[in-house]
Formats: C-alpha cells, structure tokens, sequence
C-alpha cells in the first residue's frame, strides 16, 4: 500500500487513500509524474473485507464526477443524494428557464403592442390627412371651376357680338352678291335682245344705274368697345373669386410660423423696443445708444433677428388704432441711411398704411391698394423659393397684395415701421403676436 498522494491527471482529482494498481489508470502519476512500473507495487493477496475493492474497469463518466472511487456500502446513498440535489438543480433551472421565457414572450408582447398602437395611430393620422384633403381638394376644384366660368362667360360674352357680326356679313353678303348676279342677268339678258333687235329701245334698261353701286359696300367693321367692357368686368368677378382663396391659404400659412423678435441694434434711435423684442414704438426721444452702420437713421424702422434664406416663413403683427405703419422684409445688405426709396430694386418688399385710410405697395411705382375695412392685424408669409411676400388682413381672412417673382438674391429680414408719431398720433405700438393655429 502506498501513502504518497496521488494527483490524477485523467479525472483532476487528489487522493489521500491507498493507492494500487488500476489498470485503466495506468498512467496516473504522483504529483504529476509518471510511476516506473517497477516502482509499482505488487500485490499478491487478495483484499481483505476490511480494504475497500476496487472493480477495475474502463472509466467513465461518472468516475470523474467523483473525488474517489466510490465503495459499494456508500454508493447507493451518495447515488440518492446527488440525484435529489440534481433534481432540485434541474427543477430550479427549469423554473428559471420557464421565468426567463415568460420574460422574453412578455417582452416580446409589448413590443407588438407598441406596434400595433403604432400602426392604428397611422392609419388614423392616414385618415385625417385623407380627409383634409379631400376636402382641400374639393375646395380648390372649386375655386378653379368658378374661376373658369367667370373666364368662359366673358368669353362668351365678348364672342358674342363677333358671332353676331359674323352671322350678320355673311348673311349681307349673300343679299348683295345676289342683288349683283340678278342685275347682271338682267344686263345679259339686255345684251342678248339688242343683238336680235338693234332697235330696242333703252328704256329696257330702266332700273339699272351704275352709280347705285360706288358707295354700297359690306359692314367689316369691329366694336372694341363691348371687348373692354367685358374684360373689365371678368376681372372684377375674378378678384371677387380670389378672396374665396384666403381661407383656403390660412388653413396653410399658420404651419410655416416663426418666432420673430426685433433687433435693437438695427433700430432708429427714437424707436422704443420692449424687453421682450415683440412690440416697437416712437419713444419721441432719441436714444443715447451709439448710431452705426446697422441702424436706420432718417426712417424710423427695425429689422427682426430672423434671417429668412430658404423655405417658407409667417408671422402676424398688431396694427389696430394706428394710423401709419410699414411692414414686409428687406433684404440684409440693403441700405438703411438716409432717405431711402423702399422698392424692391434697392431690397424692400413693403406694404405702406398712411394718412389712416391710404394703403400701398411699394413697387415701382408704387400700386395704391384697396382694403375694404382698416386691418387689426397683419400677417406676412415669405417663401423664399417662390419668390414669394403675401401680406393678409388676419380678422377678415382676406389678401392684401403679393410681391411675385421675387429676386431676393440673399438673406432677408422681417421689416417693421411704427412711423414716428406726430402731434402724439400714431403712439401706440406694432405688436408681433403668436400665431394661432387654424381649424
């Protein structure tokens, strides 16, 4: 029997216990080095019942699972025992396994969910959107068919008198060329009789006069008069129609809103600007902030912060119980000293209000408006890619006037004018108010 301690290098394991010699493991070494078989030792005598046997045999498994080779008196014990603890590993993984499924499926539920809810929210934003729409589309459908039929009465109307002077040659026309062929079988007829009668008197030709014919001719000409006439009125029919658009335009305009605030660096130094940069008005004095290059030093005007370069843009300002004021956008290099001509050849689409119930746009020259009540409020939409600047009246929902085909040729700012006050009118404030949305 041998004391030294064996380090098993087939199942891992140290053993204290006697040592002999198992064939499957030959191979065993003492601390990790072979045995010389001739320092094996041998063994004669059978064991006796106090010296556990050892079954030799191919091992398994089972053998390196344990740290000894089990004895047959112990072996069914520790067999029960590693059983029910493996039973109670394998009831606990499958518990935690089962945990961890219903976690995962739980998980993967919300996610559907989370889809789903999606999915319905889509198909009811598709919805509404459809439905406005349809709608939109309807109202534009409409607003072109009354504008084609205001076109096509007045095409009709100014066709009419043509058609009619048509009809009316053509049948003039016919009375005369057969009035002519008539009188000129009767001539031939004359002809004929004078060749078998030479003594015919003249009196057959009695009725025939050449000079009847000199001055008779067919009436060519066209009236212009009834074409103007009807021009003008289509168009005031079509200007009529094109306020039915507004309301179709200010479903619209109200996404594009900005946040503009006014620039006190650019403003003239009688003008007052709030703290807020939202109201602006003559203060009656002049500031003691240092003039420059940005400031307007002759009209008292500001510039917003907001430089417009792209895209679409609107916002409204407060007007009411004033008497004078400019509005629209200037461009940012445009010139703000002295007395400037505000067109859009040196940078300024304006709409001007002055002497309280005189409206303009500053073109060249300039166009004198018609606004059929003083507005309350203003409101501005830029789109810059148009080459766009519409001005609307937001109360009544109607249009003001356009600038069309801009060239803005850079960045541009919104541009105010309170006017500066005089015998202490016009002293209240321009007013850029938030924008509400329409329904």
């Amino acid at each position: 029997m041998n004391d030294q301690v064996c380090h098993c290098g087939w199942t891992k394991r140290t053993t204290y216990h006697g040592l002999r010699v198992h064939q499957g493991m030959k191979g065993c070494t003492p601390k990790g080095m072979r045995i010389p078989q001739s320092e094996q030792p041998r063994f004669s005598h059978k064991p006796s019942y106090n010296e556990p046997q050892i079954k030799i045999e191919e091992p398994f498994e089972d053998h390196f699972k344990s740290s000894v080779f089990e004895t047959p008196h112990r072996s069914r014990l520790t067999t029960e025992l590693e059983d029910s603890r493996a039973r109670r590993v394998l009831d606990f993984s499958i518990g935690g396994q089962q945990a961890k499924q219903e976690k995962l499926k739980a998980h993967l539920q919300q996610q559907i969910h989370i889809r789903e809810h999606k999915m319905a929210e889509v198909r009811s934003s598709v919805t509404d959107c459809k439905a406005s729409l349809d709608a939109e589309w309807l109202e534009v459908n409409n607003f072109f068919s009354d504008i084609i039929k205001v076109v096509e009465d007045a095409r009709q109307k100014a066709l009419q008198p043509l058609e009619e002077r048509r009809r009316k040659v053509k049948r003039d026309t016919q009375d005369l060329l057969q009035k002519l062929q008539r009188e000129i079988d009767v001539l031939k007829k004359a002809i004929d009789e004078t060749n078998k009668n030479p003594d015919l008197e003249a009196s057959l030709l009695t009725g025939l006069n050449d000079s009847n014919w000199k001055n008779v001719h067919v009436d060519t000409s066209l009236s212009f008069g009834t074409l103007r006439a009807t021009t003008s009125t289509m168009m005031k029919q079509i200007h009529k129609e094109l306020d039915k658009l507004s309301p179709i335009e200010f479903k619209r305009i109200p996404t594009f809103a900005v946040d503009v605030k006014l620039d006190p660096t650019t403003a003239h130094q009688r003008l007052e600007i709030s703290d807020n940069g939202k109201k602006v008005k003559d203060s009656g004095n002049m500031s003691t902030d240092p003039d420059s290059l940005l400031r307007f030093d002759v009209f008292g005007s500001v510039l917003g912060f907001n430089r417009l370069s792209s895209g679409r843009a609107y916002w409204e300002v407060e007007v009411r119980n004033k008497p004078g004021w400019d509005l629209g956008v200037a461009r940012r290099d445009a010139n703000r000293k002295g007395k400037l001509s505000l067109n859009p050849d040196n940078g300024y689409w304006v709409v001007v209000h002055y002497e309280d119930q005189k409206y303009a746009a500053l073109t060249t020259p300039p166009v004198s408006l018609s606004v059929k009540r003083k507005p309350r409020k203003v409101g501005v939409f830029v789109d810059y890619e148009e080459g766009l600047v519409s001005f609307y009246d937001v109360t009544s929902q109607s249009h003001i006037y356009s600038f069309t085909e801009c060239s803005f040729g850079g960045e541009i700012l919104p541009y105010f004018s309170p006017h500066l006050k005089q015998n202490e009118k016009n002293s209240n404030p321009l007013i850029i108010s938030a924008v509400q949305k329409q329904q």
